[in-house]
């Protein structure tokens, strides 16, 4: 399981990494055609750049940053003994589980299913293999992905503590010799 986890990871770091290189490329391009006496710049850069963009910062948040890369404001948490913290990450998670399954019937229904979503579209940018123009769902999609993983989370993280107790605070796994694998001498 472990390694497979492990190559989802590198999969989804790939593919964020090859979002961000063609945000790139495209940046270049778009400073060559603007610049280049004999070409003409290009109006659909910048559409592409914006949407690669969210693209990036949504899938990034949803597969690749971890628990432990958000900042926390956990003076509270980390105050109580061990009960109290494995009720406060329950009642986070809960709250994070019971918000999500609130906002997602009206999110997906916002985005996939209204017919302006679909009708309205981004002027700019092309499927290169049909020429039909992108509709503008396209580029909400990846933040009902972000929700959906979420949720996913919480629900795992509800198993783990329920199973395994709170989670390891920054200071106990300094203190248990980890972190991210790295040997820490006492």
């Amino acid at each position: 399981m472990g390694n497979l986890l492990k190559w989802f990871t590198r999969g989804a770091e790939f593919i964020a990494a090859m979002a961000l290189a063609a945000i790139f490329v495209t940046f270049l391009l778009q400073i060559l055609f603007r610049y280049v006496p004999f070409l003409e710049p290009i109006g659909w850069s910048v559409v592409l750049i914006s949407l690669l963009w969210v693209f990036v910062i949504f899938f990034g948040c949803a597969f690749i940053v971890r628990e432990s890369d958000h900042v926390a404001f956990d003076i509270v948490y980390l105050a109580v003994p061990p009960m109290g913290r494995k009720i406060l990450a329950l009642t986070t998670a809960v709250l994070m589980v019971a918000a999500m399954l609130y906002a997602l019937p009206p999110t997906w229904e916002r985005v996939f299913q209204n017919r302006l979503m679909e009708l309205k579209s981004i002027q700019t940018l092309r499927i290169p293999i049909t020429g039909d123009k992108i509709a503008v769902k396209w580029l909400f999609a990846p933040f009902v992905m972000l929700m959906i993983v979420v949720t996913l989370r919480y629900l795992w993280r509800i198993y783990t503590v329920l199973r395994y107790g709170p989670p390891d605070t920054e200071m106990e796994m300094l203190l248990g010799g980890e972190t991210d694998g790295v040997e820490v001498d006492p």
